[in-house]
This record gives C-alpha cells, structure tokens and sequence, in this order.
C-alpha cells in the first residue's frame, strides 16, 4: 500500500493564507459598512407652543445635507468640489454640503388691533434658500453658507399666517397692510466651532464644551456673534458642531453624517452684536411709529436630541433678549420641533 506523505509545514502556510484572506474580506466588510448618510430634515419653530404670538412667531425649514467625505476633488459633486477648492478647508475633515428652504414670520404683539402701537415691531414675512458647504471632526467644524431671499409681500407671510390662524381658530392678524416692503436679501455667514473639553460623566455619559463664533455679512440681518455650548449623552465625539441658537439651526443635522446613533442634552449661550435687521429696518408703507434694532443681543437655547440610523428628533426651547430697542417686553421665547430622516 502506497504511504500518503502529510506535509504539516504546507498545511500549516496554506491555513496562514486562509486566515489573512479572510482578515482582509472583514476589513473591506467593516470599510464597506461604514456608516455615511445624507439626510434630509423638517423643523418647525413656533411661539405658541410655549402661549404667545408675537415677535419671531413661526419658522418652518426644509433642509438637504449630503454625506461627507474627506477628500473632495475625487469624490464629491460639482457644486461641492468647485466652492470647496476655493475655501481654506482642511485636508483631513470631514466635508458636504447641503441646501435649507424656508419662511420666517415677525408680528407685533397685539394681532388683533388694525391701527399700529408705538412700540409695536413690523409685521414680516421672510423667504429664502441657502446653500452651505461645511466641514467637521470630533474637535472642530467650519460652516459657510450663502443665502437669497425676500422679505415683504412676495415671502408670503401674511397668506401662510392668515391660513394657519384660520385652521387652529386663532385671531385673525389685521396689521399685514404695514408689513415691511419687498426687498431683495442677501448673506454671507461664517460659523467655526472647536472643542474646549471632551470627558466621562455621570450615568455612564459623556459631557463636552465648545466654543463657537459667526459673523454674517449682508443686508438681512449684519452681526457678529460669540457663544459657548455643553452636551451631555453619548457619543459625542461623533456629534460635536450640532448645535446653534439661530432660526434653522439650533440642530444641524449636517455634522451626523458620519454617526451611526446618539443621544444627548444641552445647553446653548450666545451675545452678539447686531448692525441692522431688515426685518426691523426694512421700509414699510406710510406708518406713524419707527423701532430701531437693538445692537446688543442674546440667546439661550437648550433641548434634546435623539437619533438612530434611519431617524431623529430634536426638541428645542429658546429665549432671546429683545431684538428692537421699543420693545416692552424683557425676553421672547420659542419652541422647535426637528425631524429629520437619514436617506
């Protein structure tokens, strides 16, 4: 009988080359899987969630964020390989871009009177589309965005306040025929965000600080602004850059592009310096009474977030000092309701 020869050193090499084929199939499994979404997000703000009607009173906001990735000039769309060549992005962040839709409405505080109060702001309706690149890591984020839109008649405030007021039985608002005059508007902002502290909590969570800064440049509303934000949840490092104090952004769910799931609190504080605000000093029909902004401003926000790989959902309260320098009032509040949903 013919002896079978079992070469153990052959076996042995022919298992080592199984076992690294099969540690690199997981590797580009693991590469393959990893998690990278657009998104796209609906968020509602509104001042009779908390019992008013006056001042900034509703917001409504459609927006589109894409999926980022690192090295834009080969793998990114047009729009975002042109505009981002031409900003100081750098090269190992995190990169998209994303477009927001949207309608703002300022009334004054009494809807029902027709005649105009002295101390009353101008009732508003603000229509836009903003376009925006950014980019982010787990320690800082760079934001530009350019705006176009309109106040007066053409952003339709007063047909979208009027529709809403009449399906819920609210007073009908009688003062739009003073509202501020068509006007072309325009912005440039800038928003940086870097980490100042990132560490264990309580309850098996994370908290971090951050620092932020924005300077819009254009005829809506000219400011510059600092501010400082503390999270506490988890999965933070994945999340950093999320939150703001302004209409439309007080959760930006661009920076989630990258995180799987998360969850968190926080809570927001920004001052500012306001140079004009067309929804103030924009030029009305003849009226008896003029405001002026108020320079000196401030917010405090602060909320819930909670998201998961296919959804989220953000709730917000925030409190701002007032705006106009007539204004009787010490402080305006809202509430936003944010949903967004990962495509």
């Amino acid at each position: 009988m013919k002896k079978i020869h079992f070469d153990f050193h052959s076996a042995g090499t022919f298992i080592n080359v199984i076992v690294i084929c099969l540690a690199i199939i997981m590797a580009f499994s693991v590469v393959a899987q990893e998690y990278n979404t657009d998104s796209i997000s609906l968020s509602l703000d509104n001042d009779g969630l908390l019992g008013s009607d006056r001042g900034y009173t509703n917001g409504l906001f459609l927006k589109y964020n894409s999926n980022s990735t690192v090295d834009i000039k080969e793998k990114s769309p047009f729009i975002l390989k042109t505009i981002g060549s031409l900003l100081p992005l750098q090269q190992q962040s995190n990169k998209g871009w994303g477009i927001t839709v949207g309608q703002q409405i300022w009334t004054p505080t009494d809807l029902t009177s027709p005649f105009e109060g002295e101390n009353d702001r101008p009732y508003t309706g603000f229509l836009f589309i903003e376009a925006n690149v950014f980019e982010f890591s787990a320690e800082s984020a760079n934001k530009y965005s350019l705006m176009l839109g309109a106040v007066g008649p053409d952003a339709f405030g007063e047909n979208s306040q009027k529709s809403v007021h009449s399906l819920i039985g609210s007073p009908k608002p009688m003062g739009w025929g003073r509202q501020i005059e068509n006007q072309t508007v325009f912005n440039f902002s800038y928003e940086g965000q870097r980490l100042l502290t990132r560490s264990a909590g309580w309850f098996d969570k994370d908290y971090d600080t951050g620092l932020s800064g924005r300077i819009n440049v254009g005829n809506y509303q000219s400011e510059v602004a600092l501010g400082s934000t503390i999270r506490w949840g988890e999965n933070l490092e994945e999340s950093f850059a999320s939150v703001g104090v302004m209409p439309g952004n007080y959760i930006d769910p661009s920076v989630l592009s990258k995180s799987r799931s998360g969850q968190f609190y926080y809570l927001s504080v920004e001052a500012r310096y306001r140079f004009q605000d067309i929804t103030i000093d924009g030029a009305r029909p003849k009226h008896l009474f003029d405001v002026h902004t108020e320079h000196w401003q401030a917010t405090i926000s602060t909320g819930a977030v909670y998201y998961q790989e296919s959804w989220g959902l953000a709730l917000s309260i925030i409190t701002s000092s007032p705006d106009y320098e007539e204004d009787l009032r010490n402080y305006n509040a809202t509430a936003s309701i944010e949903m967004f949903w990962r495509i």
